[in-house]
């Protein structure tokens, strides 16, 4: 019988393949916190994670308030265990998601660049830049990627940012203080650079205006190119010294096409692959959905004192059909088949959805998660 459920993809369970391969070393990090989650969840640990709030979060965030008032109002004693939850989730998630960025353009770079070097760590970034100004005074700032074509005599320093309506005036202007130190150095470099800002997915053109002028006028005092001619950094490179140019790009596309430009590579199937790279990493669902069920879980178990987890578990060792981990598609199959035996053993009203579509998805969901947590 065809499978009606939608496809899902766990990146930790899939097979191996250079494509899968290549995702998680791009997600590594966010995967981390899934894998994170997903332990949590089934080792019953998330409620531990109040434990850790410190003493100003207590009275800042009203939590000693809520649990004063906890006795007699369940609401209230969820609070602490959802703040502490989310927080955690967050501040989690926050350090990781510029990692994703900036390992995606490594990966790209390193596989399709044609490079000589593409360092993995700031200090080799500063090292390198050291090497082509022929001087030790590098300003010791942070440079989010960066590939050195030697053969070429080519450099691409790459400064990197999610959005561009975040930040005021002095967020925007950072994005070239490594520039401006370089420009005072007075020094031409051996190879030519491209210093390239990405912002991966721009909200407002008038960000895009304020961004401009504010990097204009951090440079201008070692610059010799009008803010008429400088404002073309967001359609072409802008040389600003001998050997120094700027340039910046806005969406996915454009920074595809900026690094196939640089690449020089004029196969077209490079930049279909770049492009495909950038697509992939869109394409998985481990952290949201364990994210959200971890979420949901925590809530039902507070205020109603049921846990899927538990009744999950029951059903599942009272069928007697185990996971068959052979490949993807045959523990998704088995997934698939002791749903069909669990639904109708699960009599109990624990789960908070109004179909009986999103009830299956959400047990189906919750196997899934199991298979991660049970994996050998």
């Amino acid at each position: 019988m065809k499978n009606t459920y939608p496809e899902r993809r766990f990146l930790h369970l899939m097979d191996y393949s250079e494509e899968t391969r290549l995702v998680k070393d791009i997600l590594k990090s966010p995967l981390g916190l899934a894998s994170d989650l997903i332990t949590s969840l089934f080792e019953e640990k998330l409620a531990e994670l109040k434990d850790g709030l410190d003493e100003i979060k207590l009275f800042a965030a009203g939590i000693q308030r809520a649990e004063t008032l906890s006795i007699s109002y369940s609401l209230a004693s969820y609070y602490p265990f959802m703040f502490a939850f989310h927080q955690y989730f967050h501040s989690s998630f926050r350090a990781r998601q510029g990692k994703v960025l900036e390992q995606m353009l490594q990966r790209i770079l390193q596989q399709y660049g044609r490079c000589d070097s593409v360092p993995d760590k700031n200090t080799g970034r500063i090292a390198l830049l050291g090497e082509i100004f022929k001087t030790d005074k590098i300003p010791n700032l942070d440079v989010d990627v960066m590939a050195s074509d030697l053969t070429n005599k080519k450099t691409l320093v790459i400064q990197l940012r999610s959005r561009d309506d975040t930040g005021g005036t002095t967020a925007k202007g950072s994005l070239v203080d490594l520039l401006r130190g370089l420009l005072r150095l007075n020094k031409t470099p051996q190879n030519n650079i491209l210093y390239l800002v990405c912002i991966w997915v721009p909200r407002d053109s008038q960000q895009k205006i304020s961004a401009v002028k504010k990097m204009f006028s951090s440079l201008e005092a070692n610059i010799v190119v009008s803010e008429e001619d400088f404002h073309e950094i967001v359609k072409n490179e802008v040389k600003l010294q001998e050997n120094i140019s700027l340039r910046m790009v806005y969406g996915t596309n454009e920074i595809a096409r900026s690094l196939f430009e640089w690449i020089g590579n004029e196969n077209e199937e490079v930049l279909n692959a770049i492009s495909a790279i950038v697509d992939l990493v869109s394409d998985w669902d481990d952290l949201w959905i364990a994210y959200a069920i971890a979420s949901l879980e925590l809530e039902i178990s507070a205020l109603s004192g049921k846990s899927n987890i538990k009744i999950l578990n029951e059903k599942y060792d009272k069928i007697g059909i185990n996971f068959n981990y052979a490949s993807y598609q045959t523990l998704t199959d088995s997934i698939d088949n002791i749903v069909q035996k669990i639904i109708p053993l699960w009599t109990e009203d624990s789960i908070p959805l109004n179909t009986l579509s999103d009830k299956a998805q959400y047990i189906r969901d919750l196997l899934f998660l199991k298979a991660y947590y049970e994996k050998p």
